[in-house]
């Protein structure tokens, strides 16, 4: 009787030993422990095929301020079953459990990056053992640390070089910009890389799936200025963007791309005073776009002639430049009744800088050539403006120099 059963509760142990066995995973018998045994130590390196030297080295406090906290050392490193481990190990198996961000990074430019030996990979970005959650402001991927972490490799010359990168530091630019400078400032709702290029997904601005595409930048810009997006959308320029033109200028043409300053700085492609030659005069001066559209040419010329243009330039940067008459982004033909240029609005318009203006001062031509008629009545006050001129400065010319020479026969008769 006793040997039937000490042969069951060996049959049983033996039963329960084999379910173990299939029930808990070889890797699951590696502990922290065992691994930290030898990465604990900072002298740990070893030598790539480059003749470089890589650290090894694991820093379990930092491991325990990650997001990854509590997780085993196998649950990324899933090719590990025993120790000490093979020399040469698989990278971390970070999609087992991010799936959808591996098949995006697949997807990117990043991944089908023919520069597969500096692509980036995940622990490029978030880093490898002390990955933190994005809201920490010492993650990788924080709004305040992003640029940084995008900059080494968009601001390594050699990169940038060997991949014929077309923009050479955007990190620069960004820093000193409006975003970049929000973004110092603490304000985490600023643009960043990510807010404008995506996350994982990020395509090549020629690619029509990218956010920075010619035709898309409008609705990412609108991402935070949906007013402005929207005014926009419903101007000329917008329609025209609309309907496939890619000579209709979007945000960052007028903008800049990376460097995007406050019209206030008087470097910004929106200040007073660069608004006609740099911004608008690009377009609206280019011969090419002039007479591909039939649009009126001499437009930059003729303002800067104008007395607007003429006070801008000695420094009056409160004066009317193109902003101030046609819009900023909800510029429309003249045609249409609530373009700022309309017949029925001009009053108005000039009337911000001009409180008394009324019907008859905004009656007369803008942006006229000498080649352009000015009216009768114009050209008849021009004459006899320009005739009072010769004859007053003429006559004052030789009373002067008669007076001269009659000074100058006295001064020679007393000698």
């Amino acid at each position: 009787m006793n040997e039937r059963r000490g042969r069951r509760q060996c049959m049983g142990l033996q039963i329960l030993f084999i379910l173990l066995l299939f029930a808990v995973p070889s890797g699951a018998q590696i502990g922290n422990s065992d691994c930290l045994s030898c990465h604990s130590d900072s002298a740990l390196v070893v030598t790539d095929s480059t003749g470089a030297e890589r650290s090894l080295f694991v820093d379990p406090a930092k491991m325990d301020h990650s997001v990854h906290a509590g997780f085993d050392c196998v649950t990324c490193h899933a090719d590990i079953k025993e120790t000490p481990h093979a020399e040469h190990l698989a990278p971390a198996a970070c999609g087992t459990c991010h799936d959808a961000a591996i098949t995006e990074l697949a997807e990117s430019v990043h991944g089908k990056s023919e520069a597969s030996a500096d692509a980036p990979t995940c622990g490029d970005c978030h880093g490898s053992h002390e990955i933190r959650s994005r809201a920490d402001t010492l993650s990788w991927v924080n709004p305040r640390q992003l640029a940084f972490t995008c900059a080494r490799c968009h601001a390594n010359p050699t990169i940038v070089q060997k991949y014929h990168i077309p923009i050479k530091d955007p990190f620069k630019a960004y820093s000193h910009s409006v975003h970049g400078r929000l973004t110092i400032a603490g304000v985490d709702s600023a643009a960043t890389c990510s807010s404008c290029h995506g996350n994982h997904k990020i395509f090549a601005a020629n690619n029509p799936a990218s956010k920075v595409y010619h035709f898309n930048i409008p609705q990412m810009c609108g991402q935070c200025h949906q007013k402005i997006t929207a005014a926009y959308e419903s101007s000329v320029h917008g329609v025209a963007v609309a309907r496939g033109s890619k000579d209709s200028p979007v945000c960052t043409d007028c903008h800049t791309e990376h460097g995007i300053e406050s019209p206030k700085v008087a470097t910004s492609p929106t200040a007073p005073q660069n608004v006609a030659a740099e911004t608008c005069g690009r377009c609206h001066a280019s011969t090419r776009i002039v007479e591909k559209y039939g649009m009126r040419a001499e437009r930059l010329s003729t303002f800067d002639d104008s007395f607007h243009g003429l006070a801008l330039r000695s420094g009056r940067l409160s004066v009317a430049n193109c902003g101030s008459c046609h819009g900023v982004h909800n510029i429309l033909p003249s045609s249409d009744p609530h373009s700022m240029v309309n017949p029925m609005n001009l009053a108005s318009t000039c009337g911000q800088c001009h409180p008394n203006a009324g019907v008859n001062f905004a009656r007369g031509p803008v942006h006229m050539t000498a080649e352009e008629s000015e009216g009768r009545t114009v050209a008849v006050i021009r004459f006899i403006y320009l005739t009072l001129i010769f004859v007053i400065i003429g006559g004052m010319l030789i009373h002067n120099g008669l007076d001269f020479v009659r000074k100058s026969k006295h001064a020679l008769r007393r000698e």
